[in-house]
């Protein structure tokens, strides 16, 4: 069973980041920390069910909202610095508190690129996984520091998906070994547009495979 708490984290202005983290009484399997995309919430159904099933299994949880959501502003090339030192302090508190097995970071869209630099830039980080849903794929401020990261990794994407680029997959592959997940028709959101049931089968389908992954020895 897990409680609610409250974290004194901060946003890069100084105000109280948004965060939810569910913490598991007595000792947990893991911790997975949830980046959310642009416009895609810690609630956006990839990233709510991961969290559920982990947390049924034992782990701790923690998805957070980034500062500059909260201020109402545009992602922008100057909002970046910010964001991602937001999640890096965040990390650092919760390693800080309680030791961790396994760990997990899943982030989707702009937050694969977040979940990426996390890995790259805070030590200690060697045996956690990620979990990318729908990454940017060609984007620079996604390849440049997936390509430098070494540790194991899961990539979900749709054919639909503005960002699918078998060209850049590739060019990915040449330089990292990941697992690839490709969901024919969906889009950037995992949907099936006007195919309730196929949308749900592929949100299913993904996150499923994401929690084998991060679960599996």
């Amino acid at each position: 069973m897990a409680d609610v708490i409250r974290l004194p984290i901060q946003t890069s202005d100084g105000r109280p980041l948004m965060h939810k983290f569910y913490r598991q009484k007595g000792g947990a399997e893991g911790l997975i920390v949830l980046l959310p995309g642009g416009n895609y919430g810690v609630d956006g159904p990839m990233l709510y069910y991961l969290s559920e099933m982990l947390q049924a299994s034992g782990w701790d949880s923690f998805a957070v909202t980034y500062g500059y959501q909260t201020r109402m502003e545009e992602l922008s090339l100057e909002t970046v610095p910010g964001l991602v030192g937001e999640c890096v302090a965040a990390v650092q508190y919760l390693l800080s508190e309680r030791n961790y097995a396994r760990i997990g970071f899943a982030g989707k869209s702009i937050g694969a690129s977040v979940a990426a630099h996390i890995c790259q830039l805070e030590p200690g980080l060697e045996a956690a996984r990620l979990v990318l849903f729908n990454p940017p794929f060609g984007h620079p401020f996604f390849d440049s520091t997936f390509m430098e990261t070494r540790q194991p990794a899961f990539l979900a994407t749709g054919t639909a998906d503005r960002f699918y680029d078998e060209a850049a997959i590739d060019y990915l592959r040449a330089s990292r070994v990941f697992e690839l997940c490709v969901v024919e028709d969906a889009d950037h959101s995992m949907d099936v547009v006007g195919n309730l049931e196929a949308s749900v089968q592929a949100v299913n389908r993904v996150v499923v495979n994401a929690v084998a992954f991060l679960t599996s020895e």
